[in-house]
């Protein structure tokens, strides 16, 4: 798993778009799911909150997304988050998992 870090500012939308690739070329994903949560550190049982999850199969492509209303519960921290994908033959992977710092906002 690649170490990849997310920040985010409380109250703002979250939307990351990753890139799946095989051999230099993005892999068809087809079938696929995909799950990500993010927690207060990687063996906790509290979940602070799940990624929405958008596949595009054709483009490779697996979209991310927290809501502003969401993002705005959290408290200003570091914690870890990761993203567990399941092909079509049912083998999960976890690709990327890292810290997800939310900032606090000052504009309100």
């Amino acid at each position: 798993m690649e170490r990849y870090d997310f920040c985010v500012h409380r109250g703002a939308t979250f939307v990351k778009s990753l890139l799946i690739k095989k051999d230099g070329a993005p892999l068809d994903l087809s079938g696929w799911s995909a799950k990500s949560q993010v927690r207060p550190e990687p063996d906790s049982p509290d979940l602070i909150c799940e990624m929405e999850i958008t596949i595009v199969p054709e483009e490779g492509r697996i979209r991310l997304r927290i809501g502003q209303d969401v993002t705005a519960r959290i408290p200003a921290g570091t914690y870890a988050w990761d993203i567990r994908v399941t092909d079509d033959e049912d083998a999960a992977r976890y690709y990327l998992g890292g810290a997800f710092l939310v900032l606090p906002s000052v504009t309100q």
